[in-house]
């Protein structure tokens, strides 16, 4: 572990005495349906005419994530709260904290700040009207705050969210950074907690373990490890996401781009039976509990 990791280790309150024994990790989802995938290109123009298949994926994470006892942070798309509110607040009404994923699934490097203060206004009041709760988290689309989007971060504290959860600190072929901190920090002069993806430093490296692909392609014993190592040697909650898409069986087709369709489809037929495995071997919950978020920045430190 590098010297700044283990700086914003100590800031994050990951190794502060009395941390439980028994870790409890995030578990996140992005509510989004399958042509909503950025590196899958389906143009917004297209979408009117996509099969929609997403309130009856989400509804089977559901009822898995019911016969586990665990509940999830469900990243929710404005779009999605505005076309199936009945979807949204079924979620709420489960337990689930419900956070924003912006609108239309539009990266935030694409906009401008102003594009991005109404993107985000809009679909927090669509979220939270069909919801019927406050949103207190946002996930950028394809985890696209990087360096230069900075200026994200004062937006959504200005728009009154308490975190965000939009960096892997890992490089990857489709988006991440490799020299952002792991670990919970302040962003935003201390008014946003920033909460990262599960990476794994070996070295001078850093291996992304957060779930998504990574979890339907890598040996699931690896995912286990990954997470224990978190737990147990750094100390430090995972934080995990699926998407509702990836428990579909029968997926529509895709286009003609091999890669983004074996990205979007490789695997997806074990997925149900390794998400189930994880629910059954870890602490998992969502991320306002597992960072003890209850309407004010009283979680962790760093500037």
């Amino acid at each position: 572990m590098g010297m700044s990791d283990r700086k914003h280790q100590r800031r994050s309150g990951g190794l502060r005495r009395g941390w439980p024994a028994v870790i409890t990790n995030a578990l996140t989802v992005d509510v989004e349906d399958w042509y909503h995938a950025t590196f899958l290109g389906v143009p917004e123009s297209a979408w009117p005419d996509c099969e929609r298949r997403l309130a009856q994926s989400t509804r089977r994470l559901l009822d898995i994530l019911d016969e586990a006892r665990v509940r999830a942070t469900f990243f929710v798309l404005g779009c999605v709260a505005g076309e199936m509110p009945d979807l949204v607040r079924s979620i709420a009404e489960r337990g689930h904290e419900i956070g924003c994923h912006s609108y239309d699934h539009r990266q935030v490097f694409r906009q401008t700040q102003t594009e991005f203060a109404a993107d985000v206004r809009r679909s927090l009041e669509l979220i939270q009207g069909a919801s019927g709760v406050r949103v207190l988290g946002f996930r950028a689309p394809a985890y696209s705050i990087g360096p230069e989007q900075h200026w994200a971060f004062k937006v959504l504290a200005d728009q009154g969210l308490l975190y965000d959860s939009s960096i892997m600190p890992a490089h990857t072929p489709l988006y991440g950074n490799s020299d952002a901190p792991r670990f919970l920090h302040r962003v935003a002069n201390g008014r946003l907690l920033e909460i990262p993806m599960a990476t794994v430093a070996l070295s001078r490296w850093r291996f992304p373990a957060a779930g998504g692909v990574y979890l339907r392609v890598l040996p699931l014993d690896a995912i286990c490890w990954a997470i224990r190592r978190l737990n147990k040697v750094e100390g430090q909650p995972a934080v995990l996401y699926v998407h509702p898409w990836e428990l579909d069986p029968q997926p529509p087709p895709m286009g003609r781009n091999r890669l983004a369709r074996w990205s979007h489809t490789v695997n997806k037929g074990a997925m149900e039976g390794r998400l189930r495995r994880l629910l059954e071997r870890f602490s998992l919950a969502p991320i306002r509990e597992v960072f003890h978020l209850n309407g004010s920045h009283s979680a962790g430190g760093g500037a």
